[in-house]
């Protein structure tokens, strides 16, 4: 069964709301009828390879920007040597230290994607004593937080299917435009070269008897009359 009219259907006729989860459209069971589970439209898991193409393309992303932090942070070494010999170039060392530090920030979020805060309720000092936590600033009673971090995306666990389907459309779409164009720069191209060959078939050169033809019809006679002796 797919997530269609009959599935609304069955779920206005049993009665009972429709439960969405990350992957399916549960209709919960009731009495002697099973519950049913359709996969939504949208999402689909990632098979293991799948997820471990993506682990490995995000593990060498890392990599390459730990290389340039490197690299950067050898720069910053020698400006610094420079700095403390010369006494001058300080607006150089703060653009390095700035551009290393975006570095380990872009670094940081692709090792750890997925960073969050968590309150501990029902911590008691012996627990903080088996975790081996500093107690000096934790009272009785008092809240107490716990940055928890994820290595791995959400993203990465799914495929959506409905922006992936879009996304391939709108390749589709872009794909058919640029052979529109590239056949319409052809046909231009075909119809001025077309155009030049017939130009150059119409036009004959002049023999040399036509040439001064030509220049005889258009010249102009011009006679003086004679004077007449006066009686």
């Amino acid at each position: 069964m797919a997530l269609d009219a009959t599935f609304f259907r069955r779920a206005r006729r049993s009665n009972r709301a429709v439960e969405i989860t990350d992957m399916e459209a549960v209709i919960p069971a009731v009495k002697d009828k099973a519950e049913i589970r359709v996969p939504l439209p949208n999402r689909r898991l990632r098979t293991l390879d799948e997820r471990k193409e993506a682990l490995d393309a995000r593990t060498v992303q890392i990599r390459a920007i730990e290389e340039e932090i490197e690299v950067e942070r050898k720069k910053l070494l020698e400006l610094v040597k420079a700095y403390k010999l010369v006494g001058a170039g300080v607006p150089e060392v703060v653009v390095q230290n700035q551009k290393i530090k975006e570095l380990m920030e872009r670094r940081s979020a692709l090792a750890r994607p997925g960073v969050w805060i968590e309150q501990i309720n029902g911590l008691t000092l012996m627990d903080v004593f088996e975790s081996k936590r500093d107690t000096r600033k934790v009272a009785d009673g008092a809240p107490v937080f716990q940055v928890k971090r994820r290595v791995e995306p959400i993203t990465s666990l799914y495929v959506d299917v409905g922006l992936a389907a879009a996304q391939a459309v709108v390749e589709a779409e872009d794909e058919e435009d640029k052979a529109a164009q590239a056949s319409a720069i052809a046909q231009a191209s075909a119809i001025a070269q077309a155009a030049q060959t017939a130009q150059a078939k119409t036009t004959v050169p002049k023999t040399a008897a036509q040439a001064a033809q030509g220049a005889i019809i258009g010249k102009r006679v011009i006679t003086l009359k004679k004077k007449t002796p006066a009686p």
